[in-house]
């Protein structure tokens, strides 16, 4: 078999990772969420200070795609991580192209001075994906639990306007403020302060993460690099009654993919929860959304298993659980 780091800027030979990349990880799945090729290059082509990649292609014998890998490296926080996102076709599992996969990651951890590996395996909600006994045979642990849920949207109006009225009273000296695509640069600053402390806020379980480092640049960079991908988003943010942006919701949309939609962060900090904000501003949001993109589409949302504010929010809205997503770790 055969190894061979891919330039994503070759279409071709960038055009073959992903379509083994989508195969791969697509496979089995009803609802997988796949970045579409148009996304994929350009998160891979543009230059970051904030992370770094790589992807790579296993052959057979003979040349033929069998598997692939991506490795997401962190730049300014969590330096001792990387990401791995790797898979087999279907036709080519049990004959060690995985296990190829496994230990490149390990030589190009090696390589960057990096001791934690993180992975993530997609179950059905009735059993175990084939990534579940090679994460365990590889020597990896379960470090959290996410439920995978979708929702068909556009939801009825009606009925987001009535969940937001009635949680209306529970926050009234709070203001609900949204925009698309980019922040206003009065809240820059304090949206990026907020982002900040989403690792820390969120559920992690076992996970080892630390706060990622943001500022307005990041914040303009990853506003710049989404509109460049072709995403739409819509941002809902809660002021409260002294000025300090508290809690926040995403809403993105991808141009190259007219299937889906995706549920970003919901964030709202700890000395400002029992105002019921998390209701408001997913309603709020998707309202927002609903007056200009009113298309048929699935909405994707991952949360904690143990966050059970936010999943009742979420089954309020009318999401349903379709995949167990665990997040696996390492540390070598």
């Amino acid at each position: 078999m055969i190894t061979e780091r891919i330039d994503p800027r070759d279409p071709a030979a960038f055009g073959e990772w992903h379509a083994v990349m989508a195969a791969a990880t697509g496979e089995g799945r009803e609802y997988p969420a796949i970045w579409s090729l148009a996304e994929m290059r350009v998160a891979l082509t543009r230059d970051s200070p904030y992370a770094a990649s790589e992807i790579w292609i296993v052959r057979t014998d003979d040349g033929q795609p069998a598997g692939f890998l991506h490795l997401h490296l962190p730049l300014l926080d969590n330096t001792s991580l990387v990401s791995a996102d790797l898979g087999v076709l279907a036709e080519h599992r049990r004959q060690g192209y995985g296990s190829a996969l496994a230990k490149l990651v390990e030589e190009r951890m090696a390589h960057h001075g990096r001791e934690i590996v993180q992975a993530m395996v997609h179950n059905p909600l009735d059993g175990a994906a084939p990534g579940r006994p090679f994460a365990l045979a590889h020597g990896m642990k379960v470090g959290i639990v996410d439920m995978h849920r979708v929702l068909q949207v556009p939801v009825d109006n009606a009925y987001l306007e009535s969940l937001a009225a009635e949680v209306a009273d529970h926050h009234r000296d709070y203001q609900l403020v949204t925009w698309r695509d980019r922040c206003p640069d009065h809240l820059v600053d304090a949206y990026a302060v907020l982002e900040g402390t989403f690792l820390s806020e969120a559920p992690m379980g076992d996970l080892e993460m630390e706060n990622e480092v943001y500022d307005a640049a990041r914040i303009r960079f990853r506003e710049d690099q989404a509109l460049a991908q072709g995403r739409q988003s819509w941002v809902t943010v809660a002021i409260a009654p002294d000025g300090a942006l508290v809690g926040q919701t995403e809403l993105f949309i991808p141009s190259h993919d007219p299937a889906n939609a995706y549920q970003s962060g919901t964030l709202v900090a700890a000395a400002h929860r029992g105002h019921r904000l998390g209701l408001a501003l997913k309603a709020r949001n998707q309202l927002e959304l609903q007056r200009t993109e009113t298309g048929r589409r699935v909405l994707h949302t991952w949360n904690a298993e143990q966050n059970t504010a936010m999943n009742a929010v979420n089954e309020r809205l009318g999401f349903r659980p379709v995949e167990l997503t665990e997040e696996w770790q390492r540390r070598i």
